[in-house]
């Protein structure tokens, strides 16, 4: 009985809430997308030192470096406030593409939670069933030894039913694999959003709280205006609609500011602007 197929009353429980996976995969293919096309406008600030106030040079580029700007290696470019190179997307995180990749990864982190947890009865039936193949083939063969072929004989079981169960395993397995990889590090993206920072700024910051602390004094984020606000502004949420119509759906809004300058968004409360001098 275990050799069967799973029995197809489980069937609804993978495809119960399709509102769920369907945004899910939705939202991963358009945000992926996003973060891929060449097309989109790249977070690189401009060459003339005119159009810039108050910035210093890149020492490997010799360009104008606004503030939160750092130098790729890989792309052999300053990227408006960067976070990282992302080598699986090949392409650079930064001040217009921040939001579709941390999307990206929220989105794909609960698609494949949602696999490993509605597929998990699938799974133990198809490794018990791989587990009673090699039993009755290791009984097959001790059998066989004990008598005389003029050939070899067939397997027991065919070529469909082995690969179906495997398939299932390793399914069940890749998806719980990158829902733990993925998951880690959108937590960790999720924490440095809510603290006002980039994956860059973390050690730059960290290194100056230490220096500070030192000389008896405090350090505080001049691009962070407390853990809600933070939010609202990496994900570009002015009104409460925003939360549905650019946090939910997919939306094609740019974030706040240009990138070259740092001035208070307007959804900001004021009395959680920082101030810019410590």
């Amino acid at each position: 009985e275990l050799l069967r197929c799973p029995p197809s009353s489980r069937t609804p429980v993978l495809l119960g809430p399709a509102s769920l996976s369907s945004h899910c995969s939705v939202s991963c293919l358009y945000n992926k997308g996003v973060m891929c096309n060449s097309s989109c406008r790249p977070p690189f600030p401009p060459q003339a030192k005119g159009d810039l106030i108050g910035v210093s040079i890149c020492r490997k580029c010799i360009a104008p470096k606004p503030a939160r700007t750092h130098h790729c290696s890989i792309c052999n470019r300053c990227v408006l406030k960067m976070d990282h190179h992302c080598p699986w997307l090949n392409n650079c995180v930064g001040h217009y593409n921040h939001r579709y990749f941390f999307s990206f990864c929220l989105f794909m982190t609960m698609g494949c939670i949602y696999c490993s947890i509605s597929g998990w009865d699938m799974f133990r039936e198809a490794y018990a069933a791989i587990e009673r193949m090699k039993q009755l083939e290791k009984e097959r063969l001790q059998a066989a030894a004990n008598q005389t072929y003029y050939q070899t004989p067939p397997p027991a079981f065919s070529f469909r039913q082995r690969a179906f169960h495997k398939s299932i395993v390793y399914l069940w397995v890749l998806c719980s694999s990158v829902a733990l990889a993925l998951g880690a590090l959108t937590l960790w993206h999720a924490a440095l959003i809510t603290r006002g920072e980039t994956s860059i700024e973390r050690h730059i910051n960290k290194k100056e709280r230490q220096r500070l602390q030192k000389k008896g004094k405090a350090f505080r984020n001049p691009y962070s205006f407390g853990a809600w606000d933070n939010w609202r502004v990496f994900l570009g949420v002015d009104v409460p609609r925003h939360w549905l119509t650019r946090v939910l759906l997919p939306s094609t809004h740019l974030p706040h500011g240009t990138g070259l300058s740092w001035d208070t968004p307007p959804c900001v409360r004021p009395w959680h602007a920082p101030l810019l001098a410590i």
